[in-house]
């Protein structure tokens, strides 16, 4: 048996006469003050002119909750307000009302918890009761949404499958419009407020409305909360998706977002609430829920609940139709259930702001941008009055107008458009660059290939992802992959395609070219086939101008082109020349010759298949013809070789060799040199015996070189200039390892 001290009982004596007194200063904390009005119950009771509200809350069991079994806020409609609404909605009574409308209705009137009218001007739900003034001032009036014990039993609800599920409703949150919000926007608050509610007043001294309610008495204090005496029946506010859902004139908009819906599972709401049910939430990742009455799945985050909020711009029925017939109809497309999600998707995604409620003056100000960055416009003062929503979860505006989203406006567009380019629609999708393709602040000129030319070059779709074949194997498209083909298709500048002469067009994908000649166009990539061709070999393709409605796209120009593949990238693995380079014995080819002397003059690992002395390192090389060494070598002009072709000096040929290469990284270089590219002047040369240069000379008709060595008194010497031969147009052959002009001289 435990021995208990002498000591041990007197503590415990001691801690009972404190717990004593503890008790009753809890019992004092407690009692009703001296002050005390009763509970929110009585001091309606005592106004004597609530009486509708009070019976009403009778009847849907609320009058328990007023009478002190909850902390509550009140927003009370008084007698004369019931009067009101009742007309409205043509009833004598409150019998006239179902006990589920009531109850949605009383129920709207009664917030969680307690809010002085601090609270309500500037709710501060992540504050600590010590935050300064800088903190309290931060988003201040922003947080505007409260829960009330307004809330609609769960719904059966039915997928495109033809699944049912029944679908929880969350509690409704009611608005509460301070001052305080529109300070923090930087709007003004009447005109704002009254665009939504046109027959609700804002005063200079109005500190907050809730949703339509002005306030006529605030911060009335009782037992168990406080009441704000409001001047009307405050009608409980619909979700955004049940404003669509009710009004016919946007179905198509909602048959659209209805593509997205998703109905998911929700274990923690069917444990509590289910009774047997499972429970689900309508969901629509990745646009806005807007069906959900919260923005979050649990009510502790009451910051989230409060501020989150979205804000859809809703084109019309009209709007949609007549979009569809100057738009996708000219692309192909025979309805607009056709046309492809991805292009449908994007036209979603610009009608929606999906972090807040958004006012017009925001619109007006054009400073306001979606998530793609775009800039949500549109003239406010245009819309109906009955287009315009205030909802519990945000803001609704009904347009009678479609305006096309830069990414459909723009050189983007035809990949939106055409029914026959949606594979590229996905490429783009999938790079992250539409965003930067469809900016005004920069102009560009698109290639948009048709899905017969991708399936063509061996891709093809799989349910809206792109696979491509490698090695017999179908395999996604990485989206690096697909992020090279967008930019080998793109152009950035302000420039045309030329219809008459030779045009080198420098692509979004370094050291990569277009190049254009009489309205023909082909790519660099095409153009290094004919380096073992003949150079009228080289096929230059038609284009086909794509127009929006006839007239140009909003940033540049934008083109089909009628080859049989898609037009490919540099490929970092197969567009290497250095290795060709260095091992061809090939003696048809234009560089055998000068190849031969790399490997003479033992500049070449044929191990490794590498010019040693490069090791990859991305150049410029300037080849001699195999005419122009031949005559070279039998002139004795070649340092290290004899007349018979004999190397007799093979580090005196090396060094000079070396003169025929520039690394580009080291000279500052960017793109390879063509007729008016920029590149011309001395550059370095890799040669280890001196330090000699290569001189680029352009005319602006033809390119020239030169080399620069040092002569036996230590001064330069300039050498013979020689061209670099017209047969190529003077167009660089443009691998992903060097850039190749071939000359008619030696240096």
């Amino acid at each position: 048996m435990r021995k208990y001290s002498t000591h041990f009982f007197l503590l415990l004596f001691i801690s009972s006469l404190f717990l004593q007194s503890c008790k009753t200063e809890m019992q004092e904390h407690y009692k009703a003050p001296s002050w005390s009005k009763g509970s929110a119950w009585d001091v309606l009771e005592d106004r004597g002119n609530y009486e509708t509200f009070l019976e009403a809350a009778t009847l849907t069991g609320f009058d328990v909750i007023l009478k002190g079994k909850a902390i509550v806020t009140v927003m009370a409609p008084n007698d004369e307000s019931f009067v009101s609404y009742m007309n409205e909605k043509n009833k004598s009574s409150l019998d006239d009302f179902t006990i589920d409308e009531l109850t949605k209705l009383i129920g709207y009137h009664i917030l969680y918890y307690e809010f002085q009218t601090g609270d309500l001007i500037n709710f501060r739900p992540l504050d600590d009761e010590h935050a300064d003034k800088e903190t309290t001032d931060e988003n201040a009036g922003l947080y505007y949404k409260y829960r009330t014990r307004s809330q609609s039993s769960p719904s059966m609800e039915t997928d495109a499958e033809g699944k049912s599920y029944k679908v929880y409703h969350n509690e409704r949150l009611i608005p509460v419009f301070s001052y305080r919000m529109f300070e923090t926007k930087g709007i003004n608050a009447k005109y704002n407020y009254q665009y939504f509610y046109p027959n609700s007043n804002w005063t200079e001294t109005t500190d907050f409305n809730v949703s339509e309610a002005e306030v006529e008495e605030y911060e009335v204090i009782s037992d168990n909360g406080y009441l704000y005496m409001v001047d009307r029946v405050i009608e409980p506010l619909k979700t955004i998706y049940q404003v669509l859902e009710d009004d016919s004139e946007y179905s198509q908009y909602l048959d659209l977002y209805n593509k997205y819906e998703e109905f998911n599972y929700d274990e923690t709401l069917t444990t509590d609430f289910g009774d047997g049910d499972s429970l689900f939430l309508k969901t629509f990742d990745p646009l806005p829920d807007i069906a959900k009455e919260w923005p979050v799945s649990n009510f502790r985050e009451i910051g989230n609940m409060s501020y989150l909020a979205y804000s859809i711009f809703s084109p019309s029925n009209s709007a949609l139709n007549g979009f569809f017939e100057d738009f996708w109809k000219v692309g192909g497309y025979s309805e607009i259930d056709s046309v492809n999600e991805t292009a449908l998707s994007y036209l979603i995604y610009n009608t929606v702001y999906g972090s807040s409620i958004v006012f017009p003056d925001e619109i007006k100000s054009k400073e306001l941008e979606n998530s793609f960055g775009v800039t949500i416009y549109f003239d406010v003062d245009e819309v109906p009055q009955e287009n315009r929503v205030i909802c519990s979860n945000g803001a609704f505006y009904g347009l009678d107008q479609l305006n096309a989203p830069p990414m459909f406006s723009s050189v983007t567009g035809p990949a939106f458009q055409y029914k026959n380019s949606f594979y590229y629609l996905y490429m783009l999708d999938a790079s992250s660059l539409l965003t930067s393709l469809a900016s005004d602040q920069t102009s560009f000129i698109t290639l948009i290939p048709t899905n017969q030319q991708l399936e063509a070059s061996e891709i093809r779709n799989s349910g809206g992802v792109l696979q491509e074949m490698t090695e017999g194997i179908w395999d996604d498209m990485g989206e690096n992959r697909m992020t090279d083909i967008v930019n080998a298709h793109t152009v950035t500048g302000n420039q045309a395609i030329s219809q008459t002469g030779t045009q080198v067009l420098h692509t979004n994908n370094s050291y990569s070219y277009w190049y254009v000649k009489d309205g023909k166009l082909t790519t660099s990539v095409l153009f290094n086939t004919s380096i073992t061709t003949e150079a009228n070999d080289v096929v230059f393709y038609d284009l086909n101008e794509y127009k929006l409605k006839g007239g140009s796209w909003s940033n540049g120009y934008s083109y089909g082109y009628d080859a049989n593949l898609m037009f490919q990238p540099l490929d970092e693995d197969k567009d290497n020349f250095q290795d060709d380079l260095a091992i061809t014995k090939d003696e048809t080819y234009p560089f055998y010759q000068f190849s031969e002397l790399l490997r003479n003059a033992g500049l070449v690992n044929s191990g490794k298949m590498e010019i040693t002395f490069l090791k990859g390192a991305r150049s410029l090389i300037f080849i001699p013809t195999n005419d122009a060494i031949t005559t070279a070598i039998a002139a004795g002009n070649i340092p290290g070789v004899e007349t018979d072709g004999t190397v007799s000096d093979a580090d005196a040929l090396a060094g000079y060799l070396q003169s025929y290469f520039v690394k580009t990284e080291d000279n500052g270089i960017t793109t390879y040199p063509y007729i008016n590219s920029g590149v011309e002047g001395a550059y370095t040369s890799c040669s280890t015996t001196n330090k000699s240069y290569v001189n680029i000379i352009d005319d602006g008709s033809s390119i020239k070189v030169q080399r620069q060595y040092p002569g036996e008194n230590g001064e330069y010497v300039n050498g013979n200039i020689i061209n670099v031969i017209a047969d190529y147009d003077y167009l660089p052959f443009a691998f992903y390892d060097c850039g190749i002009h071939f000359i008619n001289g030696i240096l």
